[in-house]
């Protein structure tokens, strides 16, 4: 069999060329592609600026297991009137800005297999801002709507702290759209400003009108819009940290913002009877 015939043109560069040095004579590499090359480096004062201009106003939670929690049987206190029976108490509130993402935007896979994705978002804050497991982020600027059931004269859990003739959503109240109630009847929508109306807290304040046509006890059907609230359910990145050498008399090690996962906080605890807002 014939020989190949040579392959003519320029030699291969090597993959080393041109690559200026910045590492030390210590590496004992013995590759050909070195690994003493230019690194780049994290500059917080550029990521903080950006957080600024195209970050959410969020109201900043922290978690912590409710002293509730039985050791025999790590349950919580159904009846407990600080975590209405979710075993997390929230302190701690501070307005944060955070950089909020979507997990996913293919959703023309569920148009064919009939899937339910819930709310979850990744979010990215300050370093100083160290989010933990189960944290709470209220977006400020944010709204959208919520339906749920509530008991008129509900007195359990939070609800038992409020004055008599007042009740609170799950969240607290931006605008109440619409509310029903089922009377001898049928279904009586009842008028804002007449029957009900939402106080500065964001609750429901019965008036002279709503007392007469719905009882305590009686089930009230409420539509509303609120501010989202998120909790963080996962760590995508637990801890970040980077060598900083630039500028610097010796290199060290600085934090870097960390990165978590977060469900819509009514997807995450669909039993829960009162939200972290409350």
């Amino acid at each position: 069999m014939a020989a190949a015939p040579p392959i003519r043109g320029p030699k291969p560069r090597s993959l080393a060329a041109n690559v200026p040095p910045t590492a030390g004579a210590t590496d004992t590499a013995t590759s050909d592609i070195p690994l003493d090359k230019t690194r780049a480096q994290f500059r917080p004062e550029e990521f903080d600026r950006a957080l600024l201009q195209h970050g959410k106003e969020v109201m900043w939670r922290k978690a912590m297991l409710c002293p509730c929690v039985r050791q025999e049987t790590n349950q919580c206190d159904v009846n407990c009137e600080d975590c209405d029976g979710s075993g997390f108490v929230y302190v701690d509130p501070l307005p944060i800005q955070a950089h909020m993402v979507a997990f996913s935007n293919k959703t023309r896979i569920y148009e064919k297999f009939g899937l339910w994705a819930s709310g979850e978002v990744q979010v990215t804050t300050q370093a100083e801002h160290r989010l933990g497991y189960r944290d709470s982020l209220e977006m400020k600027n944010d709204v959208m709507v919520f339906n749920e059931l509530i008991t008129k004269g509900d007195r359990h859990g939070r609800r038992a702290r409020l004055a008599d003739g007042i009740d609170s959503a799950r969240y607290r109240i931006v605008t109440l759209t619409k509310a029903l109630v089922k009377s001898a009847d049928g279904i009586l929508p009842l008028e804002v400003n007449y029957h009900l109306k939402v106080n500065e807290h964001g609750h429901i304040e019965w008036l002279v009108a709503g007392d007469r046509v719905v009882p305590d006890g009686a089930m009230v059907s409420v539509h509303y819009d609120f501010h989202p609230t998120w909790i963080v359910t996962s760590h995508p990145h637990a801890t970040r940290t980077d060598i900083v050498a630039l500028g610097r008399a010796r290199e060290t090690v600085e934090a870097l913002p960390i990165q978590v996962g977060a469900q819509l906080d009514f997807l995450a605890d669909v039993n829960r009877n009162l939200p972290t807002t409350g």
